[in-house]
C-alpha cells in the first residue's frame, strides 16, 4: 500500500495522501493500549496508563477529521457514508462484547446493588451514554471501578459523540469559509480547544463527580489536538531539518512514557495534567506525519507494535470486562499473576479472534458505502443494533437485579423487619415539609452511617405512634449543626439539610427525642466543646438525646463478601476483622461521645461493638443473616439489630420505658 512515505518534503499533503495508512500509528495505539492494560492490571510503573485513552482521542481527532477535510475538499463527502463507515469500524466487535458481558452477568454480579448499576450501564452503552451514566453515579456511594465490567464504554460514548458532532461542523466551517478550511477555521478550532481546556482544568475535581473526566466537552480540546496536525503545520515541519524533527518525534514518545510512568490516579485528572500526554502524541504525530522516515515512526512501524495497534480496539473492549469479573469474584482484591493473565493473556487472544473474524471480514463493505442506499442500510441496520442490544441488555439485566435482590433477601435476611419512608427524610432536599414538625416526632441526625438506619427506625417509631425525621446524608458530620458551626459554616456538602434542621429548631412542637450518629471521620470537628454545643441546644425538659456510636468497620464489601464466600464455598473469615482494631480505630471516638452524654441529664451512649464482635473478631453476619451492605454501612437487618439490641436505651428515648 502506499504510504505518505513517498511525498516530498516541504509540501502540503494532498488530499488523496490525508487516507493513506499510516503504520506508526498503528503503532502509537499499541503504546496506548499496553498502557492503559498496564494500569489497569497493575503492573509497575504503569500508574499512569489511563492517559493511553487521551491518546486514542488525539489519535481519532487526527484521522477522523483529516479523513473528512479531504473528502470535503474533493467535494465527495457523504454524512450516510461517513456514518456507515465509522458504524461498520465500531458496532460489531464493541455489541458483540456487550451481548457476552450480558449473558456472563448472572454468574459473577453477586448482589443486587452491583447488578443495579449494570444495568444501567447495560441500557446505555449500547445508546453511546454511558459516559453521562457513570458521570451521575460518582460520589460517596459509588460502587468501586472493580465492579462496574461496562465502566470502559465510557470512552466509546465520548467517540461517538465527538463523531456525531464533527462532521456538521465542519461542514458548517467549510461553507463559511467558501469551501476551504484557512485562517477562519483555525481560529475556531484553537478557541474551541482552548476553552474546552480550560473547563477540563477549572472542572477537574477529586471528591464527588468529575465532568471533565466523563463529559465530552471537555475532552473536545484532545480531538482538536490531533485534528490541527495538518495544513501549514505539516508543511513547516516537511521544511524543518531532519534532526528537528528527529528530536520533536522522541520528545513527543518521551512525554508520553513520562506521563505513563509519572502521573497516578490519585492526582487530580485531566486537569492540566493532560496536556503531557495530549502534547506529546501530538507532536509525535506530526513529526511522523511530516517526515515519515524518522527513527520514532519507524520504530513504532515495526512489525510488533503494528500488529498490537490493529487489535487494539478489540483489546480494550475485552479486557476491562474480564479484569472486573475476576476482581467481583475475588471480592476487589487484586493479585497480579491472574489478572495478567485475564486482562492481559486471554483478552488478548480474544481480541485476535474479534479482529480476524469480527473486524477484518466486515471491514470489506466499505468500497460500497458509497452508494445512498447501501449507506442508508448500514446506518439504519447500526442503530436498530443499538436499540436491539440495548433492549435486550437492559431487558435480561432487570430479570437478574430481581432475582437477585429476591435471592439476596431471602437467603441472607437483609430486609430484616421492613423499611418505612417518607418525604421527612431529608437527604438531597433543601426544605422540610410542615406536617414532620407536628404532633409527637423524633430526628435522626449525621451522615450516610446515619442515613442507612433511617427506613428501619423510623418503621419501629411508627409502631409507637412517633414519625422519624431524617436529616442525614453522606460526609455530613453532626457537629456541623452545632449553632456556631451553622453560623460560619454554610458551603460544605451536606449545607442543604441546615435549612431543615433550623425548620425544625423554630417549630412550636420540639422533637420528643434526638438520634445522633455518624462514622465520626471528620477529626477536625471531634471535640467535646462541638458535641456538647451540638446537644446542649435542645431543650433537657422535652427532648432526649441518643447518641450512637459508630459501628465496626471491614476492609471488603460485607455482603459481596459473604455472598461470595458462600457462592465458591470459600470460608467466611476473610469477611471479618479482628476486634482490637476496631477498638483502637474507635476509641478516640467513644471518648468524646461519653464525656459528652456525662454532661447531660437527658443524653446517652450507647455502643454497638458487641453487637456484631466477639472477644476476638468482628463479623457482618451471624448465621445467615448479614447485616452490612459494605465495609461500614448496615442493612435494614443490622438497623433492627441495633434497634433491638439497645431496646431499653430506645424506650427511655420515647418515654415509654426506662
Amino acid at each position: 500500500m502506499e504510504t505518505s512515505d513517498s511525498k516530498a518534503i516541504g509540501t502540503a499533503p494532498t488530499r488523496e495522501e490525508r487516507s493513506h495508512y499510516l503504520p506508526f500509528v498503528d503503532g502509537l495505539r499499541a503504546v496506548s493500549i499496553l498502557a492503559v492494560v498496564g494500569f489497569h492490571v497493575g503492573v509497575p510503573g504503569f500508574s499512569g496508563g489511563f492517559v493511553g485513552v487521551d491518546i486514542f482521542f488525539v489519535i481519532s481527532g487526527f484521522l477522523i477529521c483529516n479523513q473528512i477535510i479531504g473528502a470535503l475538499e474533493r467535494d465527495q463527502f457523504s454524512i450516510l457514508s461517513f456514518y456507515a463507515r465509522r458504524g461498520v469500524r465500531i458496532l460489531p466487535a464493541y455489541l458483540l462484547m456487550l451481548a457476552v458481558v450480558d449473558a456472563l452477568a448472572p454468574f459473577f454480579l453477586p448482589t443486587p446493588g452491583v447488578y443495579q448499576d449494570f444495568l444501567l450501564a447495560a441500557a446505555l452503552a449500547p445508546l453511546m451514554v454511558s459516559n453521562v451514566l457513570f458521570y451521575l453515579r460518582q460520589g460517596y456511594f459509588d460502587l468501586a471501578a472493580d465492579q462496574k465490567p461496562l465502566l470502559h464504554t465510557w470512552t466509546l460514548s465520548v467517540e461517538e459523540q465527538f463523531y456525531l458532532v464533527v462532521p456538521m461542523l465542519l461542514i458548517t466551517i467549510f461553507r463559511l469559509g467558501r469551501r476551504r478550511f484557512g485562517a477562519m477555521a483555525l481560529g475556531i478550532a484553537v478557541l474551541i480547544a482552548a476553552a474546552s481546556l480550560a473547563g477540563a482544568i477549572l472542572h477537574t475535581t477529586t471528591s464527588g463527580r468529575n465532568p471533565a473526566f466523563y463529559l465530552s466537552y471537555w475532552r473536545a480540546w484532545e480531538f482538536v489536538a490531533g485534528a490541527l496536525i495538518g495544513g501549514r503545520l505539516v508543511v513547516m515541519a516537511r521544511r524543518m531539518p531532519r534532526a528537528l524533527a528527529e528530536a520533536i518525534g522522541i520528545a513527543g514518545l518521551a512525554a508520553i512514557l513520562a506521563a505513563i510512568v509519572l502521573i497516578d490516579a490519585r492526582m487530580p485528572y485531566p486537569s492540566w495534567r493532560a496536556i503531557l500526554p495530549v502534547a506529546g502524541a501530538s507532536l509525535l504525530i506530526l513529526a511522523g506525519y511530516a517526515q515519515p522516515t524518522i527513527i520514532v515512526a519507524r520504530l513504532l512501524a515495526l512489525r510488533g507494535f503494528v500488529g498490537i495497534g490493529l487489535v487494539s480496539y478489540s483489546w480494550y473492549l475485552w479486557h476491562w470486562p474480564i479484569l472486573s469479573f475476576l476482581r467481583i469474584s475475588r471480592v476487589g482484591e487484586t493479585s497480579l499473576l491472574p489478572d495478567l493473565i485475564g486482562g492481559g493473556v486471554v483478552a488478548l487472544a480474544l481480541a485476535y479472534l474479534s479482529y480476524r473474524y469480527v473486524e477484518r471480514p466486515i471491514r470489506r463493505w466499505r468500497p460500497a458505502f458509497g452508494d445512498f442506499k447501501r449507506g442508508r442500510r448500514i446506518v439504519v441496520a447500526g442503530a436498530a443494533a443499538c436499540l436491539t442490544v440495548a433492549a435486550l441488555g437492559g431487558a435480561s439485566a432487570f430479570v437478574g437485579y430481581l432475582t437477585t435482590k429476591s435471592y439476596v433477601a431471602t437467603r441472607y435476611g437483609t430486609e430484616g423487619q421492613g423499611v418505612i419512608d417518607s418525604d421527612c427524610h431529608v437527604v438531597t432536599t433543601s426544605t422540610l415539609p410542615g406536617h414532620c414538625v407536628t404532633g409527637r416526632y423524633g430526628v435522626l441526625i449525621g451522615d450516610s452511617h446515619a442515613d442507612a438506619l433511617y427506613g428501619s427506625f423510623a418503621k419501629h417509631f411508627a409502631a409507637q405512634g412517633v414519625r422519624l425525621i431524617g436529616i442525614a446524608r453522606g460526609g455530613c458530620d453532626p457537629a456541623l449543626f452545632a449553632p456556631t458551626q451553622r453560623r460560619d459554616n454554610r458551603r460544605h456538602g451536606c449545607a442543604n439539610l441546615l435549612g431543615p434542621f433550623e425548620t425544625m429548631m423554630a417549630a412550636p412542637t420540639p422533637p420528643a427525642f434526638v438520634i445522633i450518629t455518624s462514622a465520626w471521620a471528620s477529626r477536625a470537628l471531634l471535640s467535646q466543646a462541638h458535641y456538647a454545643e451540638l446537644v446542649a441546644q435542645f431543650d433537657p425538659r422535652r427532648t432526649r438525646v441518643l447518641l450512637i456510636g459508630p459501628v465496626p468497620m471491614f476492609n471488603s464489601s460485607s455482603l459481596d463478601c459473604v455472598v461470595l464466600s458462600d457462592w465458591h464455598r470459600q470460608s467466611r473469615d476473610r469477611c471479618t476483622s479482628p476486634r482490637a482494631a476496631a477498638e483502637a480505630a474507635r476509641a478516640p471516638i467513644l471518648d468524646v461521645l461519653k464525656a459528652t452524654a456525662a454532661r447531660f441529664a437527658n443524653v446517652r451512649t450507647i455502643d454497638p461493638t458487641d453487637l456484631f464482635c466477639d472477644a476476638q473478631v468482628c463479623r457482618p453476619f451471624r448465621g445467615d443473616n448479614v447485616y452490612y451492605l459494605d465495609g461500614g454501612h448496615v442493612l435494614p437487618s443490622g438497623a433492627d439489630r441495633i434497634y433491638a439490641g439497645f431496646a431499653d436505651d430506645f424506650r427511655w428515648l420515647t418515654g415509654s420505658g426506662g
